[in-house]
């Protein structure tokens, strides 16, 4: 997206742009959801709050293409973060960019 003028570039910055990415990641009820989800299960890194994606597709009725389609757009927003090991993926809440994007939203 481009500025188009000084005008505009006084009021939309570079922080708008990653808060308009990270909403348009949660633009969709299964997104809020994972996020949600993921929140819940594992607040920190712990070997018991491990989540991989057979454990998403186990506890959301939906494919697992469908489910690795919507995890994909909230990695490349930054709010998931993964490490593979072995054959397997394991998801994370990037907990930093999520408080950063609520505190954000309030005026």
């Amino acid at each position: 997206m481009r500025i188009r003028s000084e005008i505009s570039s006084k009021y939309v910055n570079d922080k708008d742009y990653e808060i308009a990415k990270v909403a348009n990641a949660l633009a969709h009820p299964l997104r809020v959801a994972l996020v949600r989800y993921l929140s819940e299960k594992n607040n920190g890194k712990g070997v018991d709050n491990i989540t991989c994606n057979k454990d998403l597709v186990e506890m959301f009725d939906y494919s697992q293409s469908t489910i690795s389609q919507h995890v994909k757009v909230l990695k490349e927003a930054g709010l998931f973060i993964t490490e593979s090991k072995d054959k397997f993926t394991y998801y994370y809440l990037n907990g930093p960019l999520l408080a950063q994007f609520t505190k954000s939203l309030k005026v």
